[in-house]
């Protein structure tokens, strides 16, 4: 028999060589589930995936520009956005594109999250998508340094004094991280080498690995549901609408970089470039690092200078560890799920978080400040501003919560608003106020615990 046109021609050859009709053919019958769920979350992965592709295309015109050193770096971005055409446009599309991967792919997460898609056999593919935001996270870090003007110098010497706090092995990792014991040019290579090509190819290695996860395994099915739905075709129906979000994203991204080119000024989005830096400068006043770690960064501040024995800023670092490891294993946790079983509890548990961190978060960014106050006065106003907003958000969750999903598990969201009013309305101290909290939780849930042991 002759063969067909496509096994003659270049087609033919590729095939003949590496076998791909076989993947042609799985993309050709993949499907994805239809449901509410597959209208907005399924997509999450896909809009996290286009802004690191911008990430890089951007990053790599930046570095035919960019002179890393402590001489050339302040100047050649300044070069960059002054003298070389659409520069600026350049340098913020990239800055806004980290600021919205972040935002997608904390979405993506969270949304991952309160659907249960890490339950078996999807527990790796949870792990991988963890670590994956911890290595975005790092490309933030590293890459705030790189412009070396006087914020970016100042905030960087308060965020790498964090890592002292590490018990045992704090200052030896401080020397390596900075390269000496202070911030000086040597970090600025270090970040360099993080930024540019450590973190972009551990990030595209497991990407690889996360992708092939999905791709393997498909997208979960919601909580209880056994035979998967008849739902629409990857390829390409599912493909050509994620390819028309990325549309709509690279048009809201333009935008913003066209029109808010230094970012919206607010605390933690601000990449305007400002003065060089200068280590012998006195410090820049109100310095706070990226908005996704102002949250840690308020949580240190709650916590005195000693407290049990220990250093504040070492039990701090060990509470968040906790809590960031507690997120990591909540596959293997979360065992109503593995039955696929609705588990209410765990995704009360993401709203909760949700609540803690936007309390912090509000606080950080001084809402409610009073500039002619006295300190003690503005920070008590700042508190209770805080306080009625998440407050507010914490009872529209619920409602939404119980009137639509008939969500009847709100421990840990009502825990988390406890916290807010004991601290931030009543005046106790924040720590006194998570130590009632917590107690409240344990309280209520204990039974739950039991109960779900005799059955």
């Amino acid at each position: 028999m002759a063969d067909s046109g496509n096994d003659r021609g270049w087609f033919g050859w590729v095939d003949r060589r590496y076998q791909i009709k076989p993947l042609i053919e799985f993309l050709r019958h993949k499907e994805v589930p239809r449901g509410p769920h597959s209208m907005v979350w399924y997509y999450l992965g896909g809009t996290t995936m286009f802004f690191f592709m911008v990430q890089i295309i951007t990053g790599v015109l930046l570095l035919m520009y960019y002179q890393p050193g402590e001489a050339t770096a302040y100047e050649s971005i300044r070069y960059l956005t002054t003298k070389v055409p659409f520069g600026w446009l350049m340098r913020s599309v990239h800055c806004w594109s980290a600021h919205l991967m972040i935002i997608s792919l904390v979405l993506h997460m969270f949304s991952t999250m309160m659907l249960k898609a890490y339950r078996p056999p999807r527990e790796l593919t949870w792990v991988t998508g963890y670590v994956l935001f911890a290595l975005t996270l790092g490309f933030g870090f590293s890459g705030y340094l790189l412009p070396w003007n006087k914020l970016a110098f100042f905030a960087t010497s308060v965020g790498t004094d964090l890592v002292k706090s590490v018990p045992l092995t704090g200052n030896w990792l401080l020397q390596v991280l900075r390269g000496g014991p202070d911030v000086t040019a040597n970090t600025l290579y270090r970040f360099f080498a993080l930024h540019v090509v450590i973190l972009p190819l551990a990030f595209v290695a497991l990407i690889g690995v996360h992708l092939l996860f999905v791709q393997r395994q498909g997208m979960a099915l919601p909580v209880g549901v056994k035979v998967a739905p008849r739902g629409i075709k990857f390829f390409p129906s599912f493909a050509l609408r994620d390819v028309l979000l990325w549309l709509v994203c690279f048009v809201v991204l333009l935008t913003l970089a066209v029109f808010v080119p230094y970012g919206p000024g607010i605390p933690g989005m601000d990449w305007e470039l400002g003065l060089k830096a200068d280590p012998l400068a006195p410090a820049f006043p109100g310095i706070k690092p990226e908005w996704y770690f102002l949250w840690e960064y308020q949580l240190l501040k709650e916590f005195p200078p000693h407290l049990f024995g220990m250093e504040g800023p070492q039990l701090c670092l060990l509470g968040v560890s906790l809590l960031l490891g507690i997120w990591a294993i909540i596959p293997w946790l979360d065992r109503r799920a593995r039955r696929e079983q609705p588990s209410p509890g765990f995704s009360d548990f993401g709203w909760g978080a949700i609540l803690f961190m936007t309390f912090l978060t509000l606080k950080a960014w001084d809402i409610g400040a009073v500039p002619s106050a006295a300190a003690a006065a503005s920070l008590k106003a700042i508190s209770w501003t805080c306080a009625w907003w998440t407050l507010a958000g914490g009872m529209v969750i619920i409602a939404v919560r119980f009137l639509v999903h008939h969500h009847r598990w709100f421990i840990f969201t009502i825990a988390a608003l406890l916290h807010v009013v004991l601290h931030g309305l009543l005046g106790l101290s924040y720590l006194m106020a998570g130590v009632l909290a917590a107690v409240f939780a344990a309280i209520c849930i204990t039974p739950s615990i039991f109960r779900s042991r005799r059955s």
